[in-house]
């Protein structure tokens, strides 16, 4: 038997609705790290040599950040219920790993709810059945 994490909202509470805000804010703020991901160059001046040729660094810092707002997503519960229930495994090539797991776990939940069996990993007939 499988144990559910039963939610109690009160949707005209405040606190719902900051926490609700705060999630939000927080996929908003992956999806503008995404877009300067994609903007970002690989490379920036880090200055010159004494030939005065400019020395290339790797820009590191868009993807640093969009990092961050990943781990920021899966370390926030309703960052991660509103994704479950939009669906959304990713944003832009980056997983969440939460989001993922919690999409299994409902799954397998419906899928032990139904009696629903694999046929692949077990099906009903086999070498050993008539």
């Amino acid at each position: 038997m499988t144990q559910r994490k039963i939610k109690y909202i009160d949707g005209g509470s405040p606190e719902y609705w900051r926490q609700r805000t705060e999630g939000f804010r927080l996929i908003r703020e992956a999806e503008r790290s995404h877009e300067r991901v994609k903007r970002a160059p690989m490379y920036i001046s880090g200055g010159y040599d004494v030939d005065g040729d400019v020395i290339p660094v790797e820009n590191l810092g868009p993807w640093d950040a969009m990092d961050e707002a990943i781990r920021a997503i899966e370390a926030n519960e309703t960052a991660v219920d509103i994704l479950v229930a939009q669906r959304r495994t990713e944003i832009g090539l980056w997983r969440i790993n939460a989001v993922i797991r919690e999409l299994e776990q409902a799954e397998l939940g419906q899928a032990e709810a139904c009696h629903v069996e694999d046929p692949e990993s077990n099906p009903p007939w086999g070498p050993d059945s008539d």
